[in-house]
């Protein structure tokens, strides 16, 4: 059984971070409203799920932020309409219903982006519906019944009234539904069933130092007989790293040989030189001079390289996104690029191309400095 003494353990596994309980929902609840997003309210069955506010700790910003709601006042305030309650509050009904308004605190909610990506690729089309970004949709509201269901056998005889506040997207939420604070849900889930309802966990995010320690930390954790779902990190982790590994096999093999060309190349070059090269040193140039000569021509020839080839690639990754956009339909997790031109990225790409210019062009360089001047001068 999941509860704060399995929290506990779990914490004490070497390699674990942090510890965030989940709780389901166990009483049916619906959703209305959408009026302002499309036009018409929509009433729905909710999936809802609860998560340690400190999960998600830093993602969200302002007054709006997801965080523990108090239990509704014992006797609230009456009112009128939304401008005779608190900034945080709305006027609606009662906690438990009953005639009239009372003032009442939003309960916080977060939605994943798969449902975003969802909406916007397959569902906008099928009923001819705005498309919708995640910047418009936070602070949106949403009238919640909690107890209420469309499936009539699983209404409960006593309803909940809540209005729920879209504060963020989060890959920490339930794919298909909203998340609320977890002692919102304990809150319900105690209500319509027992006090040991709030002491059960359905499951448990766990946190991990470093994604090399995910094998160690999933062996510990089932040997303490918990059952560990990491939603095939292990398996998609193993395959990323094979992937690296080839294709970094395969980046090295292009690399040694644009290098070794690039070696044949200074080669000649120094060979069509060695007059111009010898009076430099007849004039009193140094080996060092004659070397650091070469080796600044070919991290100059590595800049601009790479610069061209930074250029092309850009330009071909917009044509690319373009194309994209214009002619691919929509589709969940459509992205809106593919590539990504970060400046440490760019750097890198640059520092890379100058670095295996000037090492292609190391030995070239030392020839070069080797010359005897009266040699190459006098033809001999």
């Amino acid at each position: 059984m999941l509860d704060e003494a399995a929290a506990q353990q779990l914490r004490g596994v070497a390699g674990v971070r942090g510890v965030y309980p989940k709780m389901k929902l166990t009483a049916p609840a619906i959703g209305l409203g959408g009026k302002e997003i499309i036009g018409n309210d929509i009433r729905t069955e909710l999936i809802i799920d609860g998560v340690d506010p400190a999960l998600v700790q830093g993602e969200f910003s302002g007054a709006d932020q997801f965080r523990e709601v108090p239990e509704p006042a014992a006797a609230p305030t009456a009112c009128e309409g939304d401008s005779g309650c608190a900034k945080d509050q709305y006027c609606g009904k009662p906690y438990r219903g009953g005639p009239g308004k009372v003032c009442r605190d939003y309960v916080p909610v977060i939605a994943s982006p798969h449902m975003l990506e969802i909406y916007n690729g397959s569902l906008r089309r099928a009923y001819n519906l705005p498309r919708l970004n995640p910047d418009f949709l936070v602070g949106v509201s949403l009238e919640m019944r909690v107890g209420a269901s469309m499936v009539q056998a699983a209404e409960k005889d006593e309803l909940l009234f809540e209005r729920l506040k879209l504060v963020g997207f989060s890959d920490k939420a339930v794919p298909l539904g909203v998340t609320l604070p977890l002692s919102q849900v304990a809150r319900y889930n105690v209500h319509f069933g027992s006090a040991e309802a709030a002491t059960r966990y359905h499951s448990i995010i766990i946190k991990i130092e470093s994604k090399d320690q995910v094998a160690a930390v999933a062996k510990a954790i089932e040997e303490l007989g918990f059952e560990v779902t990491d939603g095939g990190a292990e398996q998609a982790g193993f395959l990323i790293s094979v992937f690296v590994l080839v294709f970094s096999l395969l980046s090295t093999i292009i690399v040694g040989i644009a290098a070794v060309n690039i070696m044949h190349v200074f080669f000649m070059l120094v060979y069509e030189r060695q007059r111009e090269i010898g009076i430099m040193r007849a004039v009193g140039a140094r080996r060092s001079d004659i070397q650091r000569i070469i080796l600044g021509e070919a991290a100059c020839v590595g800049l601009l390289a790479g610069a061209i080839g930074v250029g092309l690639a850009y330009a071909a990754s917009r044509v690319f996104d373009y194309i994209s956009a214009q002619h691919l339909p929509d589709f969940p997790y459509k992205p809106e690029t593919y590539f990504a031109f970060s400046v440490d990225l760019v750097a890198l790409a640059l520092g890379f191309a100058a670095g295996f210019c000037v090492l292609g062009a190391w030995l070239p360089a030392r020839r070069a400095a080797r010359m005897d001047p009266a040699a190459v001068l006098t033809g001999r």
